[in-house]
């Protein structure tokens, strides 16, 4: 968890922030809402994790993603907003990972379709912010939701 990078005073320096989101569906077998977990990075440097049953029922998987990116990507702005106005530059687009080509296609896309109209918010969010040249959204393999046995854990841990 150390950072990738040591900031030594040179006005030039770029602060590298990203994250990755995942979520997993209708997880709760009573009121079937969703988990979000996703993590956000400063120069590799861990500085927010968080892992929450969602507040409201996603009606899709892709739904549900989007909810976690949103989070996210919240968390990724509130640390570029702290370095900002103190004269730090932060190198953009800031990435952020994520594991559903559904909710990446949505985030890159300015199509929507009839099957995604009642989650348009926060699309609209995420690529308002891409257009901006703020935010770039790709894909991974899944990572951050799935059960792993603890050897896989480590292996993934060190990869994230």
């Amino acid at each position: 968890m150390k950072p990738s990078g040591v900031w030594n005073g040179d006005k030039d320096f770029e602060f590298v922030i990203r994250g990755r989101s995942d979520s997993n569906y209708a997880t709760c077998p009573v009121t079937r809402r969703s988990v979000s977990e996703y993590v956000t990075y400063l120069m590799d440097a861990l500085v927010t994790a968080k892992s929450a049953m969602q507040k409201v029922v996603a009606l899709s998987v892709t739904e549900a993603e989007l909810m976690s990116v949103a989070q996210c990507v919240q968390d990724m702005l509130y640390v570029m907003r702290v370095l900002e106005p103190i004269g730090l530059t932060v190198k953009k687009p800031m990435v952020l990972e994520m594991d559903n080509k559904g909710a990446v296609d949505l985030a890159n896309n300015r199509s929507v379709g009839v099957r995604t109209r009642h989650i348009e918010t926060r699309q609209h969010f995420l690529r308002d912010l891409k257009e901006e040249g703020i935010l770039k959204v790709a894909w991974i393999p899944d990572l951050l939701t799935k059960n792993l046995a603890g050897p896989h854990v480590l292996t993934v841990l060190a990869e994230l």
